[in-house]
């Protein structure tokens, strides 16, 4: 096989290799968001009781904002009451008084609901920490795997841009800017392709028999007439059906 058309191959391969690593890091935010996924689907029970018991603390919280104000308005209806000269007047300052009274005793009632609700979370919670614990750590123990994972794909990422710059070096010029022209104006960037079975793998077409002849050969670089890829032949494979 000619000396030039194995450096294509091996470009080829390189250029397959760093798409493959390249899209496996952009995908990083999404394989991340997912281990956390399948750790909140896990701990749903556990997030449920957290937001319980943090909706109670803050409708607790509400709930006394009320009842302060609620009680300046009753000193404030009883000071009505004390400077009150006119029956309506007087009337007034009592409907004003009992209607917060009331409103009082409404809320501190609800306040005392939300401390059980507080509570009992908290409380499930706290026996349930174990279990809080150990996912805790089977997630942080996934995300240390995972980081390792797309470390070392960063890892073999430089390299092959590399490796990719030494074989583009070693290819002749006029080589180089043919796999560059076909690489640019095809979809999935695959500028070599192997011609197997009579047919390119890429396009699937058939090959004329002397363009195939002459690929076995590989004396020289061919292209194929319907896709205008680089064809080579690897007698190793000729056996098998052309990949689908």
């Amino acid at each position: 096989m000619k000396a030039e058309l194995s450096q294509l191959i091996a470009l080829q391969n390189s250029d397959t290799n760093i798409r493959r690593l390249q899209a496996e890091i952009e995908s990083i935010p999404e394989r991340r968001a997912e281990i956390e996924r399948e750790f909140d689907q896990r701990a749903f029970e556990i997030r449920d009781l957290e937001q319980r018991r943090d909706a109670a603390s803050t409708e607790r919280a509400r709930l006394e904002t009320e009842i302060f104000e609620h009680k300046q308005r009753a000193e404030r209806a009883d000071r009505n009451l004390m400077a009150a000269k006119k029956p309506d007047e007087y009337t007034a300052a009592i409907r004003e008084a009992d209607s917060a009274r009331k409103q009082i005793s409404a809320f501190e009632t609800n306040v005392l609901e939300q401390m059980e609700v507080f509570e009992g979370a908290e409380k499930e919670l706290q026996e349930r920490a174990p279990e809080v614990e150990k996912l805790r750590g089977e997630m942080e123990a996934s995300f240390k795997v995972f980081d390792q994972q797309v470390q070392q794909q960063q890892k073999e990422l430089a390299q092959a841009r590399l490796d990719r710059e030494r074989l583009l070096k070693e290819l002749p010029k006029s080589m180089s800017t043919l796999y560059a022209r076909i690489s640019a104006r095809i979809r999935d960037g695959v500028a070599v392709a192997e011609a197997r079975n009579g047919a390119c793998t890429a396009c699937y077409m058939a090959l004329r028999p002397q363009i195939m002849a002459d690929v076995r050969r590989g004396d020289e670089v061919i292209t194929c007439d319907n896709c205008n890829r680089i064809l080579y032949y690897n007698p190793d494979r000729a056996a098998h059906p052309a990949a689908v």
